[in-house]
């Protein structure tokens, strides 16, 4: 899939997540997905759909998921803003979700 495709893709996933539609939203980032499992846009998108679904579990995972790829991004490329922001962002998710986890 061209990069011209993935970003319309990416562009109406997001736009699904603003309106509220997060089912539709978790498919459209998922579709980018199957395409491209180490997507950090998509994945970081589709654990905010999963959450805004009220499925936490899977939220996690995909959370998780996508903070190692930030990580090793990281590594390839200390000091990038737009992966510390993304490192931090993904690290206060996990910590909401297991903040309101049963038994925490």
């Amino acid at each position: 899939m061209s990069q011209n495709g993935i970003g319309d893709q990416l562009g109406q996933a997001w736009a699904y997540h603003r309106a509220g539609q997060q089912d539709e939203a978790a498919q459209a980032f998922q579709q980018i997905l199957n395409t491209n499992a180490n997507h950090i846009d998509a994945l970081f998108g589709l654990g905010l759909a999963q959450r805004g679904s009220q499925q936490p579990d899977a939220a996690l995972e995909t959370f998780q998921r996508c903070l190692t790829l930030v990580n090793q991004a990281l590594e390839a490329e200390p000091g990038s803003d737009r992966y510390e922001i993304l490192q931090r962002m993904l690290e206060q998710r996990i910590a909401e979700i297991k903040s309101a986890a049963p038994g925490s």
